[in-house]
């Protein structure tokens, strides 16, 4: 086999798959697969990119909604302490009272039983 055989079979092979066009994808296949692999991760790149922005408003969303309930847990609370400060300080008033009138009735009560001027009557 000679050479100009050689190319003529080469050439009509060209010819049969596309002839300029087979030159030119074996030319820029590396070229090709750079640019399709940087279309893929555009591709993926973008998808990625609204995962996140949709992640970062369902965060954004769960913070406002546990903002709301921890400013809700706090006014429920002070009302609660606030609700306790009141019945504390009627719980001191009464005790108070209730302190001066035993000291008021230890003053006239009567330890002897059933004496007549015993206050109160009671029948002891």
């Amino acid at each position: 086999m000679d050479w100009t055989n050689l190319i003529a079979n080469v050439a009509s092979l060209l010819g049969v798959l596309g002839g300029w066009e087979a030159i030119k994808y074996l030319i820029n296949r590396k070229q090709n697969q750079r640019i399709s692999e940087a279309k893929a991760d555009s591709i993926e790149f973008s998808v990625l990119k609204e995962t996140n922005e949709f992640l970062q408003n369902q965060l954004l969303e769960k913070e406002q909604r546990f903002a709301e309930q921890t400013d809700l847990v706090r006014k429920l609370n002070q009302e609660n302490l606030d609700t306790q400060k009141e019945k504390n300080a009627e719980i001191l008033k009464l005790t108070q009272e209730k302190g001066h009138l035993e000291l008021e009735l230890q003053m006239y009560r009567c330890v002897v039983k059933k004496c007549s001027t015993r206050e109160p009557q009671n029948g002891y």
